[in-house]
């Protein structure tokens, strides 16, 4: 009798030890995933808030547009001088105020954790860049007006001084006017395909780049200018520029954009295009979406029917959020409009020639490599750190002087040794045929992209 107590007992220790078990892997499961769904939604109200804010700003920016076209008409020279300044300023500056905005939605959606790596710590050098490199040097960073540099700095260090440790959500597509385009090595598929030894991504991107290391690698052109008219945190992608003809169509336009005969505007031909008057129009980043880089390698599949009001890109807001345990999201929105084209219909708002007007009346989330895609990063910090400090010394003295702490340089000093390249080579000579595109595309077969939400 006392044996067989004793084997129940047992029984009923091991049924309480796996119970145990099982109830604490049921609460590790309910806090990781209640931690993703809380970095989604911090994430997700971030990017929201701040391309609300875009939408707000291009708004305005188009207002002034219409009101710019009345005062020329008017002939109010002084008014027109003012409102192409202020338009300026609301495109160069306050941008940057998306910096709180996403902060401020992220913590409103329980995340209260600044991203990981130094952040701040990469806008305050940037601070200093603007204040030292970029504001004495007009020739390679054009000002869009006499000593706008300085007021952007002094903007970036508010904003950036009154955040401190509660910089929630980064800014991931931050359009740096000292950025420099250098194909592979601001690619991070190139490094994921040095880490995985992934050979195929050389044989669908270029098997030249197996016969460059440090010395033989594309470099960037630092001579060239920059076009400096939008606001690298959150840009709106809008450029200024006169009406070089007054045509019918331009006429059509401001006619019903003014509520007047468009034979009354083409008697304003000379007022109209004067080269001293200029208007916000829409630049070469407001494509459609079936015109997203269709070969390149970040490029986006769409398949099925775009909505005409949704079908256009342009100015978007990525954000990234970190939590407590360190679980991240990073999402990425838009503001979307409608504009009445000269047939009466409702089309995207770029369709009146590219003319701002005030038409963006919502948000949505978009894909984020449909809208600049992870090789931006710029709020991990790590990433721009290499970015900006380990890819030039790469350069300059090989990558034997890059930081052993970096994951990428640990990459380039693979990608140095003459043999690891030769092995890739071999590899693809012989098993080439066998590389296929990943599931899903579309009739390019152009494959999906890391970064689908």
């Amino acid at each position: 009798m006392k044996a067989r107590s004793g084997q129940i007992a047992i029984l009923l220790a091991a049924a309480l030890l796996a119970a145990v078990i099982l109830a604490l892997m049921n609460v590790s499961v309910f806090l990781a995933v209640r931690s993703k769904n809380r970095a989604m939604n911090a994430g997700d109200a971030a990017a929201l808030a701040v391309a609300k804010h875009q939408g707000e700003l291009l708004n305005r920016i188009g207002r002034l547009n219409i009101d710019h076209l009345k005062a020329l008409l008017d002939e109010d020279r002084e008014e027109c001088a003012r409102i192409m300044e202020e338009q300026r300023r609301i495109c160069f500056l306050l941008p940057m105020r998306g910096l709180e905005i996403g902060s401020s939605a992220a913590r409103e959606n329980g995340v209260d954790t600044a991203p990981d790596g130094d952040m701040l710590g990469i806008l305050k050098e940037h601070v200093i860049d603007v204040r030292l490199v970029f504001a004495n040097a007009p020739e390679l960073y054009p000002p869009p007006w006499e000593g706008a540099w300085e007021e952007y700095a002094d903007v970036l260090e508010t904003y950036v001084g009154s955040l401190g440790s509660g910089f929630v959500a980064g800014p991931d597509n931050v359009e740096f006017a000292d950025a420099w385009e250098c194909f592979p090595l601001l690619s991070k598929q190139f490094y994921n395909a040095i880490g995985g030894r992934c050979w195929c991504w050389f044989h669908f991107n270029g098997d030249w780049i197996l016969d460059r290391d440090s010395k033989t690698m594309p470099r960037p052109d630092f001579s060239r200018q920059v076009r400096c008219g939008n606001c690298e945190i959150y840009p709106l992608h809008v450029e200024f520029r006169p009406i070089e003809v007054l045509d019918g169509e331009w006429c059509r336009i401001i006619g019903r954009l003014l509520d007047r005969d468009p034979e009354v505007i083409s008697r304003a031909g000379a007022l109209l295009t004067d080269p001293g008057q200029e208007w916000a129009f829409f630049d070469g980043m407001w494509r459609t979406w079936w015109e997203i880089d269709p070969y390149g390698e970040r490029s986006f599949p769409v398949t099925g029917t775009v909505k005409s009001e949704y079908d256009v890109r342009g100015c978007a807001a990525i954000c990234r959020v970190v939590t407590g345990d360190s679980v991240s999201w990073t999402a990425a929105a838009k503001p979307f409009g409608t504009v009445e084209d000269l047939d009466g219909a409702r089309a995207p708002v770029t369709a009146l020639r590219g003319f701002v007007t005030p038409a963006f009346t919502d948000v949505r989330l978009v894909p984020v490599d449909s809208v600049g895609g992870t090789d931006l990063s710029t709020a991990d910090a790590g990433w721009m750190e290499h970015v900006k400090k380990h890819i030039p010394a790469y350069f300059k003295s090989g990558p034997h002087s890059t930081s052993h702490r970096c994951w990428w340089c640990d990459q380039l000093r693979h990608w140095e040794n003459p043999a690891f390249r030769a092995s890739a080579k071999t590899w693809l000579r012989h098993n080439s045929e066998s590389c296929i595109r990943a599931a899903g595309g579309d009739y390019y077969g152009r494959g999906g992209t890391p970064h689908g939400h």
